[in-house]
């Protein structure tokens, strides 16, 4: 069975967790658990695939952890709703078309079966949702390192200068993913109004 690893993955799993595992390495280096850059001198290849596979795999371990996480910033969130007005107010010949009131999930994948190349801009920005999303969490815990920092490393100006930076980047990576989730659902409805019967599928 081929094992397909497409730029979802990357963008979800694969690149949250990298930097997750990179924090992670700092971290265990400066406890003195582990000495990182001994096990990084070993066969190249193998350390390349070890950490693509130790970054794709806890992108999924965190995955549910980084959903709770953005839940405590609810400021910006946009409903399912927000992206449908939206569409019909820029779309007038949308505003009584069956489809526009149809489940957008359903919808992605009509717009897949119908033409599955263009679909992927959809998937893209998907993917870029949930990559900053996870990234947040990224930066959450950077924070936390950066402040521990603060109060025992040797350098407390640079650790509170950290410390604020992954903090507002915690933020804009929420804010920006909900805008990006936003785009989706309304590209996903641009594309769905091209689609010959797509009206007679969700008729009312």
């Amino acid at each position: 069975m081929p094992f397909a690893f497409g730029i979802f993955d990357v963008l979800t799993y694969a690149i949250p967790g990298a930097l997750q595992l990179s924090l992670g390495a700092y971290v265990t280096t400066r406890l003195g658990v582990a000495d990182v850059p001994d096990l990084a001198a070993g066969p190249a290849g193998l350390v390349v695939v070890a950490a693509v596979g130790a970054s794709y795999a806890l992108g999924h371990v965190t995955y549910p952890l980084s959903a709770a996480v953005e839940r405590v910033f609810p400021r910006w969130h946009r409903a399912e709703q927000a992206a449908r007005d939206e569409f019909r107010s820029r779309v007038p010949e949308a505003r009584e078309r069956p489809f526009t009131d149809a489940d957008l999930p359903l919808l992605l994948a009509a717009a897949e079966q119908h033409n599955r190349d263009t679909a992927g801009e959809v998937l893209r920005l998907r993917g870029l949702t949930l990559m900053l999303r996870n990234v947040a969490l990224t930066l959450f815990l950077v924070l936390v390192t950066a402040l521990a920092e603060t109060a025992a490393g040797g350098r407390p100006v640079l650790a509170a200068v950290c410390a604020g930076l992954a903090g507002a980047g915690a933020v804009g990576a929420v804010r920006e993913g909900r805008k990006m989730q936003h785009w989706a659902r309304l590209k996903t409805l641009e594309l769905c109004f091209w689609i010959p019967d797509i009206d007679e599928r969700f008729g009312r």
